[in-house]
């Protein structure tokens, strides 16, 4: 860091611990007035003497995000245009367009019109690319900025230029801006004749009416069981979490609690209510590294209260609570105030340094932290199922036995719920992971789904027909070879003949997300083999027999 950008930060972290101990009386003491001049002075020496001019509202912001940087991992500073975006995201609705989309390739894609919104009224299709946005290029445009050019004030209107491949034509469109509300529930439905299936993406201010609704629908179409699937779900509203759970216990139940050195409004204890929807018949929770905050509560009470058992991975670890504080100008301030506690009193919150380089390594662990094959047999137990595909041990939580002090030291600095039963699937070779993470998949699809001869157009119109009938092409080998000469992918045949049936599966399901949505596409995955979802299915047909 530059001597000067360290004096600038300093300079303003001062000031806005000012501006917090007067706004946030949070009784952590006042700063002298000696400290204001000294602060006031240097502060106006850079801004009359420094050798650029300096921006004094890039100053504030740099300044305050140096000083949030230097406590938790999720204590962070929105300015105003992010805090606008983040509050319509968890508030469940927004004004726009109505899509889901996806930039492909430099090309702005639209996966699907949302049902009843303006671009579905419009006419837009599943598939189209939209080459213009009030006649501006949107070629090779960011998703920021799609967010920002077609979300607006409802009743405004925006043109957009569609290419629609399938009869290569170029239309115009004139879409009027409406109210949208978004969803939080991925998916919701039957996987058999008594076992149901809802996908929480994260908790948003509509997730407990949605959680509401979809178990309403499911226990009329006769659902016994439940899965809730909560990987890769990144948390959101604290209170919609504690809903969705209390829709699950019984009277009295403890959910939640909270901890904070200030007490008071900081410090609660959250029990469930009578009258939950699904008070009984087993649960199962699907869970994985992405699974964190709000998600982490609801799997952490189920477990504690012996309401559900967990499969999958060790969740992130995220048991810091967060207040927020809006600012004047309509930025935010999201401040950790408490650590929130699961019924049994586990600290979800895993361990982390402070400052830049701490949150840094904070988050690159998530990605990097894994659990070898020997640590899985020492410590937490019985190989309880593995085939070659799928590997799962039991932690025995289920029978009521809590891990021992070996395993809660081991895992004291990971945090988070621990699963009662650990899934881990097969390793994928390098060209599988080298085709997901180049677009390979997408790719093919767009090409399959645009191309009038192919027969993707007899199963379009149907999800059911297209998941249970459409084969993938039998020339697939020769797709992917000719897609790796273009993206410069190593093209193994041994790797491809290894991963034939993954790779299948994963175009299988990347062309149904483009024609039906997330549904579509998580239909397909549960239908075709999703290592949790199989041991999910197992186990609960089990347990509740």
């Amino acid at each position: 860091m530059s001597r000067v950008l360290s004096v600038v930060l300093m300079i303003v972290v001062l000031v806005f611990g000012i501006f917090i101990g007067t706004r946030l009386k949070t009784g952590g003491g006042s700063m002298s007035d000696e400290k204001q001049k000294k602060v006031q002075e240097v502060y106006q020496r850079i801004l009359t003497s420094y050798v650029e001019p300096v921006n004094t509202d890039s100053l504030a912001n740099a300044g305050i995000r140096g000083m949030v940087e230097s406590l938790d991992p999720h204590t962070v500073y929105l300015e105003p245009e992010k805090a606008a975006f983040s509050h319509a995201e968890l508030e469940g609705n927004f004004e726009g367009v109505g899509i889901e989309f996806d930039v492909v390739n430099d090309t702005l894609l639209v996966v699907t019109p949302l049902a009843g919104g303006p671009s579905e009224s419009a006419g837009i299709m599943p598939g189209d690319r939209i080459v213009s946005i009030d006649s501006i290029n949107a070629v090779g445009i960011t998703k920021s900025a799609v967010l920002k050019k077609l979300r607006g004030k409802s009743g405004t209107r925006v043109t957009l230029k569609v290419y629609r491949p399938i009869t290569h034509r170029m239309i115009d469109f004139m879409v009027t801006r409406g109210k949208i509300s978004t969803s939080s529930i991925d998916a919701a439905f039957l996987v058999d004749a008594g076992t149901g299936y809802v996908r929480i993406s994260k908790f948003v201010e509509t997730t407990a009416s949605e959680f509401h609704q979809a178990l309403l629908n499911l226990r009329k179409q006769g659902m016994q069981r439940l899965i809730i699937d909560l990987r890769g779900n990144p948390g959101g509203f604290f209170d919609q979490a504690v809903e969705v759970a209390d829709e699950l216990l019984s009277d009295h139940k403890l959910i939640v609690y909270t901890r904070s050195r200030h007490g008071g409004a900081d410090e609660l204890k959250y029990l469930a209510k009578p009258g939950g929807l699904f008070e009984s018949g087993t649960v199962c929770l699907l869970v994985d590294r992405g699974s964190a905050s709000a998600a982490e509560i609801l799997a952490g009470a189920l477990q504690d209260n012996r309401r559900a058992f967990l499969v999958g991975e060790l969740t992130f670890g995220k048991g810091l609570v967060q207040r927020q504080f809006d600012l004047s100008d309509g930025s935010i301030l999201r401040l950790t105030v408490s650590r929130y506690y699961t019924p049994a009193g586990r600290q979800i919150q895993r361990g982390y340094d402070e400052g830049s380089r701490g949150r840094e390594e904070y988050y690159k662990e998530t990605h990097t932290m894994s659990l070898p094959d020997n640590f899985m047999k020492k410590y937490v137990g019985t190989l309880y199922l593995d085939n070659g595909d799928i590997s799962v041990y039991s932690t025995g939580r289920v029978s009521g036995v809590v891990p021992g002090d070996s395993l809660r030291k081991v895992l004291a600095k990971a945090g988070g719920i621990m699963p009662d039963y650990w899934v881990f699937g097969r390793p994928y070779t390098n060209l599988y992971q080298e085709l997901f993470a180049k677009g390979v998949f997408e790719d093919i699809a767009l090409k399959l789904i645009d191309d009038p001869a192919s027969t993707v157009q007899k199963y379009r119109r149907s999800q059911d027909d297209f998941i249970g009938g459409y084969p993938v092409p039998a020339d697939l080998e020769s797709r992917v070879r000719a897609e790796c000469r273009l993206k410069g992918i190593s093209f193994s045949s041994d790797e491809f003949v290894k991963d034939a049936r993954y790779i299948r599966v994963a175009l299988k399901a990347r062309i149904a997300r483009q024609l039906f949505g997330t549904e579509g596409q998580l239909k397909v995955l549960i239908r075709e083999g999703d290592p949790s979802m199989q041991v999910a299915r197992q186990l609960i047909g089990r347990k509740a027999s």
